[in-house]
């Protein structure tokens, strides 16, 4: 399944990913289009959870790529950053999580009442006049 390029320009706008910034050219993405629809099939087909999981991702990989280096007058601080990110995609793939749940509106835990029959039941379908049975039963 191929993502839309409304798809793809969505996730990678809320994953905070740019554009085109990385290659010698300029026109490479960190992440290929195959990859964000990999994101996003393991995000519930869902936007926000695809770029949640790209926001973790790329914080995970931040911890292993500057880690905590004072240089003279430079520091980086990979494990800050890391948890930013992961934190900011956690954020973003729950509320994902939340639209995926409140798509209906309706939907929620609900209760399934079976009636109880016994040899009293009316032959019209009526038990003691509470509720009706249809006539497929």
């Amino acid at each position: 399944m191929a993502l839309s390029a409304s798809l793809l320009l969505r996730i990678r706008l809320l994953s905070g990913v740019p554009d085109d910034a990385y290659g010698p050219d300029g026109d490479e993405y960190l992440f290929t289009d195959d990859e964000i629809e990999a994101f996003y099939e393991e995000g519930f087909s869902n936007v926000k959870c695809a770029a949640g999981l790209i926001k973790q991702t790329i914080g995970s990989s931040e911890a292993w790529l500057l880690k905590v280096v004072k240089n003279y007058e430079t520091s980086t601080n990979g494990a800050a950053l890391m948890k930013e990110w992961i934190a900011a995609g956690t954020a973003l793939y729950d509320l994902g999580l939340d639209e995926i749940a409140n798509v209906d509106g309706d939907t929620g835990i609900f209760e399934i009442a079976y009636p109880e029959f016994d040899v009293t039941r009316h032959p019209e379908g009526y038990s003691h006049g509470s509720y009706e049975i249809g006539p497929w039963v």
